[in-house]
């Protein structure tokens, strides 16, 4: 899987996998960079990784936040 570019928002991807959420990297048109879904199927659970954040750090936590969050966490 190819990496983030951002030291940041590598390091939530890196907290979302080790807690069990899947990650799908988008297509090269894509606007986002992949989406980070929950692997126990909650409908709410899932947040967009933009490529080029406007506050990197804030996306991170936000990502983090997101897992945290989650249920079955």
């Amino acid at each position: 899987m190819n990496h983030h570019s951002n030291k940041h928002i590598r390091g939530a991807l890196k907290y979302a996998s080790g807690n069990g959420w899947m990650i799908k990297k988008s297509g090269p048109r894509a606007h986002a960079w992949g989406i980070v879904y929950c692997a126990f199927g909650h409908s709410f659970c899932w947040f967009a990784v933009y490529s080029t954040p406007k506050n990197p750090e804030r996306h991170a936590r936000d990502l983090r936040r997101t897992v945290d969050r989650c249920p079955q966490a």
